[in-house]
């Protein structure tokens, strides 16, 4: 994030995703384009995910790292943050986050990496929602579009219990390079293609039978 503030002083939005994702870029640009780009994050959610306190997990967290945030129904739990297979932000947002974050860094000062490690909230997903519930905490509005989570398939299955594949989708998580050829296949046939009709290609044909990412709110 601190690379890309500084690389495109001109940006507009920053569209992050996984490398395991099949994108439509199209509806998702056509959604940016309709939102404003102030103070603006959209993408899917995470509302109760919980905070891991056992020092030997790899995804452990100190009481200093992330200070417990009970919730009334999900106990100690991370701030809402956004999943990392893909989400927007805009670009005066992220001059806040960044500015954040410097600040936090410095504060911990000149250390190695492992110290820092140890000393910052993990992993990168949650420990944005921590920057960014500290800016709400200290002032900043901020516009958390948490309102398009069934555009996202965290499972590439039509067959999926939670976050199927459908003719709704923009966004499909932990997909192999030969599936992801495959949709593309799909999407670049349909576009040369008369094709009219509500909703978008079907995607099915590329799906596969996967265990399943459970919603960690349930």
């Amino acid at each position: 994030l601190d690379w890309a503030f500084d690389q495109f002083p001109h940006l507009q939005w920053l569209l992050r995703h996984d490398d395991d994702v099949y994108l439509r870029p199209l509806p998702v640009l056509a959604q940016l384009r309709a939102r404003p780009p102030v103070r603006y994050i959209w993408g899917s959610f995470d509302h109760g995910s919980t905070v891991v306190r056992d020092p030997g997990h790899l995804h452990y967290n100190s009481y200093e790292q992330c200070p417990e945030h009970k919730h009334p129904f999900f106990g100690d739990v991370f701030p809402p943050y956004a999943r990392g297979h893909l989400w927007a932000m805009s670009a005066d947002l992220l001059g806040e986050v960044v500015k954040a974050w410097r600040v936090d860094v410095a504060n911990i000062g000149d250390v190695d990496a492992k110290v820092l490690a140890d000393r910052l909230p993990h992993p990168d997903d949650p420990a944005l929602g921590i920057v960014l519930a500290n800016l709400v905490a200290q002032g900043l509005s901020i516009n958390l579009d948490d309102r398009d989570f069934n555009v996202f398939s965290l499972n590439p299955s039509c067959n999926s219990m939670f976050s199927n594949i459908h003719e709704r989708t923009w966004v499909v998580h932990h997909v192999s390079s030969s599936v992801m050829r495959c949709m593309w296949a799909i999407d670049e046939d349909a576009s040369s293609s008369s094709r009219v009709g509500p909703g978008l290609p079907d995607l099915c044909p590329c799906s596969g039978e996967v265990p399943e990412e459970e919603d960690s709110e349930m």
